[in-house]
């Protein structure tokens, strides 16, 4: 006779996938309604289907956007509460700033003078 085995299982791909897709196939929509309003207006020779093809461009990058903010904001959500997750967050890359040393505004490395506080900036210090 068998019996019923509990098993926990990690779910990494979750609902955030899908809202990514949706967003994308907005965005494919969008472009396509633009195509075909420029084919209809040329085929008609009205003008408005031009302009209602751009308004679903439009409506498409919207909801493209739209679609792939809630999608990073339920990655983030995840990560903040330890549940595994797959995602591309936009915006958390790492590179090099540089700070004034007397007051902490960002400055360029190119800079001789801070603009806040108007110290003389000197080269890079290792």
């Amino acid at each position: 006779m068998a019996h019923i085995i509990r098993q926990t299982v990690d779910d990494n791909l979750g609902k955030e996938a899908g809202l990514a897709v949706i967003g994308r196939a907005f965005l494919v929509s969008g472009i396509l309604a633009t195509l075909g309003g420029i084919a209809f207006a040329i085929w008609m020779g009205e003008f408005v289907w031009i302009f209602g093809g751009l308004a679903c461009l439009v409506i498409g990058v919207a909801f493209h956007v739209a679609f792939g903010a809630l999608s990073e904001i339920i990655i983030l959500l995840k990560r903040l509460c330890g549940l595994p997750c797959s995602g591309f967050i936009s915006g958390t890359g790492s590179g090099e700033i540089f700070l004034c040393s007397g007051c902490g505004t960002m400055v360029y490395a190119s800079s001789e003078k801070c603009l806040k506080c108007g110290e003389t900036l000197d080269a890079d210090e290792e």
